[in-house]
């Protein structure tokens, strides 16, 4: 083989292990991307769910609230009427 060939022969295996090396930092590049959206998309979830959790506390405290004065207002009638004694 000449030292043109070898030289021609370098520079494709040179090229080639270059085109390997961009698709592995492309690859890299995709999976942290990724990663990063599944991370956002967690951070998004547990947010809402925070929420919910929180909205569904205030309902609880509300319907105790509720339940509290209706006690309290079947205990006033009774009281009133003679039937609390």
């Amino acid at each position: 083989m000449s030292n043109v060939e070898q030289s021609i022969q370098a520079g494709k295996a040179h090229a080639a292990e270059g085109e390997c090396q961009a698709e592995s930092a492309a690859q890299s590049v995709k999976d942290a991307a990724g990663g990063a959206a599944a991370d956002a998309t967690g951070a998004a979830a547990d947010s809402a769910q925070q929420q919910q959790h929180r909205a569904a506390d205030t309902v609880q405290q509300a319907a105790d609230q509720v339940a509290q004065m209706a006690q309290g207002a079947a205990a006033a009638v009774k009281d009133a009427v003679g039937g609390g004694h």
